[in-house]
């Protein structure tokens, strides 16, 4: 089933009770509204899950307990949501600073810089996870891509796997673990039609949304004919670090590097 919205969600997001949230979302490109089932939008800030908005149920889920050990919890006033962004940020900000996790802001910052058709690339969602139930045998645990994005000039879709710093691109969930995971769901009967079907739904309804304020036609009438290709996102402190990650895996993976020092985290194929 394809990642779509209820029209019963879209029009509370739209013209209802939670158009402030909405509002919000757009004027904020630290915060990211993903779609994941049909009766739920989930609003991210720093990979971490802030608010949970549902079609039905009238009072969003706000930020988990587990955020908020040293903090009373933020308060949702839907006239106001803004207030709560602000609050929910900060108590993500300092759980984040204590995990000494900073690759959950890259992947944030790098989908907000490439939300645009002006790129090379465009960012559709984060954290995609497959129908895994599709794949009845499997050699690989179950997976996520971190980022889905479209090459809007090769007309590819892209599954990028972000590291951060040399350390994150060995062990368990290295590179080459996530190469042979993509190899599984490539190889997989359904699921290039899953992703496109995916895709597609995504990219109508963020346009719809106004997350995407420019016209999608070119990019959906292309979906069916775009080739699937996995990448890395290498995310380098220094030049060193960056030497040491081509020498390495260099040869054996498509890789695309950020600077972490830069203000804006734009995907280029140039910067190699």
């Amino acid at each position: 089933m394809a990642r779509l919205l209820s029209q019963r969600l879209i029009e509370r997001l739209k013209n209802g009770d939670f158009k402030n949230i909405l509002l919000s979302i757009n004027q904020d490109s630290e915060l990211s509204l993903e779609i994941r089932l049909s009766s739920i939008a989930m609003i991210y800030y720093k990979k971490s899950k802030i608010l949970t908005l549902h079609s039905r149920k009238q009072e969003p889920t706000i930020l988990a307990d587990g955020y908020c050990t040293l903090h009373s919890k933020p308060i949702l006033n839907l006239d106001n949501p803004s207030e709560y962004f602000k609050n929910a940020k900060k108590i993500v900000d300092e759980h984040v600073k204590k995990k000494k996790n900073i690759e959950f802001a890259i992947q944030q910052k790098i989908s907000a810089d490439n939300n645009s058709n002006m790129n090379h690339y465009l960012v559709v969602d984060m954290e995609y996870q497959f129908a895994q139930q599709l794949i009845k045998e499997r050699t690989t645990k179950k997976t996520r891509f971190d980022l889905v994005a479209i090459d809007l000039q090769n007309n590819k879709i892209i599954l990028f796997e972000l590291k951060q710093g040399f350390a994150s691109s060995t062990g368990t969930s290295g590179v080459h673990d996530h190469i042979i995971k993509y190899q599984e769901h490539f190889n997989h009967s359904v699921f290039r039609s899953a992703l496109i079907s995916d895709i597609k739904s995504i990219i109508e309804q963020k346009e719809e949304l106004g997350i995407y304020q420019f016209p999608t036609n070119f990019i959906l009438e292309n979906l069916a004919n775009a080739s699937i290709v996995f990448k890395v996102i290498f995310a380098f402190n220094n030049s060193k670090e960056k030497d040491i990650y081509k020498n390495k895996y260099g040869n054996n993976n498509e890789t695309l590097f950020i600077d972490i020092s830069d203000s804006k985290y734009i995907i280029k194929n140039d910067n190699i």
